[in-house]
């Protein structure tokens, strides 16, 4: 397969659940460029959409969280979470096959499901790049929701590997999309304490949906450093001053889906990127982003 396009973008399903909530200079600005994505997507030309985005914690609960999982079903059932409609999603299954075997045949331990489901981490990207013209997809997801989740280091690393695997799969023409964060705070205090607990101690023990304000906090400053980091081709660097705690303190625990652009820097070789938008949004509860990478 051929990798002929790469980008990076938020995710959450208040972008769609809110728009009309948000300033209309803002909200214009982040919705021109998921619509100049999905333009550039489908001028590509491509037979599939390798999409890396994150559970929530409703399609793999904590009776069982792995890292990194591939759907390799013939479709993925968006499950109509935070807001968006249901939805179904025709997967490039051979693609799918492929990347699967070559991720393992890099060391990676990719789990698999042949029923995949996809939550608003995959749909809202969708949603606003393609409307109903959804295209098909490679679902991937990332545990970026409850600790311990793989190291930054390693979602560059593991984007290196998929870069690998695309190219040693089957002829074909694949774009990759990373989705998460950037900067936002997922629930009350004690929501966030409560995922933070230790592996073992979480199921059973409480857990409630996470508490949406009107509004919440973004911390630009935050945002700018790490889409500069990312638009300079230095996410390497950003990766020798960042760990988790840092991050946690300063952007959130939302932040914690950076892992999927550090992926997309992975799978690209840290080429830089074009900055296409990038919006604090309070009333999104997140600073909004969106990149190109150089092909």
């Amino acid at each position: 397969m051929e990798i002929v396009g790469a980008y990076a973008c938020s995710h959450s399903g208040l972008l769609i659940t809110r728009s009309g909530l948000a300033p209309a200079a803002q909200r214009d600005a982040v919705y021109a460029a998921f619509a100049e994505m999905g333009r550039a997507i489908r001028a590509a030309a491509p037979d599939a959409v390798v999409l890396v985005a994150t559970d929530h914690g409703r399609i793999y609960p904590l009776t069982h969280v792995a890292q990194f999982t591939i759907g390799v079903s013939a479709t993925a059932e968006g499950i109509g979470d935070a807001g968006l409609p249901p939805c179904t999603v025709p997967v490039h299954q051979p693609f799918a096959q492929a990347i699967l075997a070559g991720m393992i045949a890099e060391d990676v331990d990719l789990s698999f499901s042949e029923q995949a489901r996809i939550d608003h981490s995959f749909v809202t990207p969708l949603m606003l790049a393609f409307g109903d013209a959804l295209p098909t997809i490679v679902p991937i997801a990332v545990n970026c929701n409850v600790p311990p989740l793989p190291t930054l280091a390693r979602s560059y690393e593991v984007g290196r590997k998929l870069r690998r695997a695309i190219e040693a799969g089957p002829a074909g023409r694949v774009v990759v999309v990373g989705t998460g964060g950037l900067s936002h705070w997922v629930g009350t205090p004690e929501q966030q304490r409560f995922r933070r607990r230790p592996a073992g101690t979480r199921l059973g023990a409480g857990a409630t949906a996470a508490t949406i304000d009107e509004t919440g906090p973004v911390n630009e400053a935050f945002d700018r450093e790490f889409i500069n980091a990312i638009c300079a081709g230095k996410a390497a660097a950003f990766l020798r001053e960042w760990d988790d705690e840092r991050l946690y303190a300063d952007a959130g625990n939302g932040a914690m889906e950076i892992r999927n652009w550090i992926l997309m820097a992975g799978v690209t070789s840290d080429r830089p990127a074009r900055l296409m938008a990038y919006e604090p949004v309070t009333e999104w509860l997140t600073g909004t982003g969106i990149v190109e990478f150089a092909s």
